[in-house]
């Protein structure tokens, strides 16, 4: 053992380094009881580990192994070295709507798979949320709250299982815990992200707890980020049934009430009911002429039944030509209106691209053509296609220093309302650092020198997209510092 990280309602954990040299944090969870009591718990500590051991996610914790260590059993994690969204929030303050929304589709995301695995975690909440070095964000404790919970042989040193602040209403009244549970709790933690409080207000346990269990909600505060209230409002739902699921809210933020998951047919199948399904609309230009044809052709029919044309009979209309076209919509072209700017009203016209995802305004955003440049100067570029990764070549000046302390600074600042990522690598392709820039918040990467002597190095600073929000805005990317 290192050093002693914390202690909780199950147990301690420490820190610790296993037989490869890697650092890991190590739970130690106390048992007690009578021996068969202490037999059925690690029987279900083992069942649960293998549940978890099928979830695999980029940003889930995974359980690394099972220890049997005396009296007690301890579940061996790896080790992330960047704090709890607790100590993030107590540190600096709520975060931007950037970074509520990068947060936001990693863990929605990750809370998905674990619904898909069939695994509910039980007591998601800030402390549950763990950074790690480069500032990536991971749930963490998945089963762990089922262990306490339904494990008599768990020694549990609070009297209020679970964290009243952010737990659903269902699961404060004693309801088993859901998918939509962690819905709700995702949400909650993420608007004391935004915000810096918990959905219920700050009170006693036993008074938080009452208020959860009545589904008596704080009011959202009125200077909450507009796009951050409409991606967490639905998540907070009081009724299980009218929040989204995970995977919605990683995808989509919001989800309207027509759009909410319909019933489920056999084998998972979703059945739409019969009077919400969607008719195929047909353009009206076509149901026009349609209309129009068909009366002609009736009209001649029914004078060809009375035994041919009459004297004063209007001349029948000619045929229509075999090759007119129907007037249509065109994606970005509606019928009977100029194309939309910078389009040939089907598609971009070259080097434009459509980033806001309306048709109205067209094709808004041009490629500046900075992809590929020498970073030998600060630059700023756009990031476009949607899902463009611009790439800068550089060298990197590296002399003889005497104390090896010489440092390389890159610095990436992406525009408000959008979160992108800076990785630098080396010649290989190897990722030597990374650093995340949400909402106009600049990263960086610092890079010390690898050695005392040595000759200059090429390297390349890669910047992506991070999240589902796009921006045709200008990021900025600088450098200082040389080895």
């Amino acid at each position: 053992m290192q050093r002693r990280l914390g202690r909780g309602g199950m147990g301690v954990v420490d820190l610790a380094v296993d037989r490869e040299g890697r650092l890991v944090a190590c739970k130690r969870l106390l048992l007690h009881g009578s021996a068969d009591e202490m037999h059925r718990a690690r029987q279900r500590i083992r069942r649960e580990a293998a549940a978890l051991e099928q979830l695999r996610h980029p940003n889930v914790v995974p359980l690394l192994d099972v220890v049997d260590d005396g009296d007690d059993v301890v579940l061996v994690l790896p080790y992330l070295s960047g704090g709890t969204l607790t100590d993030q929030v107590a540190h600096h303050g709520p975060l931007t709507p950037g970074q509520v929304h990068v947060i936001a589709d990693a863990l929605f995301a990750a809370l998905a798979e674990a619904h898909r695995h069939g695994v509910v975690h039980r007591d998601i909440k800030p402390a549950n949320v763990i950074f790690d070095g480069e500032g990536r964000p991971f749930l963490a404790d998945f089963g762990v709250a089922s262990l306490r919970d339904a494990t008599g042989g768990l020694t549990v040193t609070g009297s209020v299982i679970g964290t009243p602040e952010f737990m659903a209403p269902e699961q404060a009244r004693g309801d088993d815990a859901t998918p939509a549970s962690d819905v709700f709790s995702l949400g909650a933690t993420l608007l004391f992200a935004a915000t810096g409080h918990p959905p219920y207000g700050r009170a006693e346990p036993a008074v938080v707890l009452q208020r959860a269990a009545r589904g008596r909600l704080a009011p959202l505060p009125a200077a909450l980020d507009r796009s951050v209230r409409r991606r967490l409002q639905p998540t907070l739902a009081r009724s299980p049934q009218r929040r989204p699921t995970a995977a919605a809210a990683a995808a989509a933020g919001p989800v309207p009430l027509a759009s909410r998951r319909p019933p489920e047919g056999p084998a998972g199948t979703r059945i739409a009911p019969a009077s919400r399904r969607r008719v195929p609309r047909r353009p009206v230009g076509v149901a026009f002429a349609a209309v129009a044809i068909l009366a002609v052709v009736l009209a001649t029919a029914a004078l060809a039944a009375r035994g041919g044309t009459s004297s004063d009979a209007s001349p029948e209309p000619p045929a229509p030509s075999t090759t007119e076209q129907a007037c249509r919509d065109l994606p970005f072209q509606p019928c009977g209106r100029p194309a939309a700017p910078n389009t040939d009203g089907t598609a971009c016209l070259d080097g434009f691209y459509d980033i806001d995802a309306s048709a109205a305004n067209g094709c808004e955003v041009r490629s500046d053509g900075a992809n590929g440049t020498t970073f030998n100067a600060p630059i700023t570029a756009n990031l476009v296609p949607a899902d463009a990764v611009d790439t800068y070549p550089f060298r990197v000046k590296h002399d003889f220093n005497l104390f090896c302390d010489n440092v390389l600074e890159v610095t990436l600042t992406a525009p408000l309302g959008v979160a992108m990522r800076l990785d630098l690598l080396d010649s290989s392709g190897k990722v030597l650092g990374s650093a995340i820039s949400g909402d106009g918040v600049a990263a960086s990467v610092e890079l010390g020198q690898p050695d005392c002597f040595g000759s200059d190095l090429d390297l390349v600073a890669r910047v992506s997209w991070v999240g589902t929000a796009r921006s045709g805005d200008d990021y900025t990317l600088t450098r200082r510092g040389s080895w």
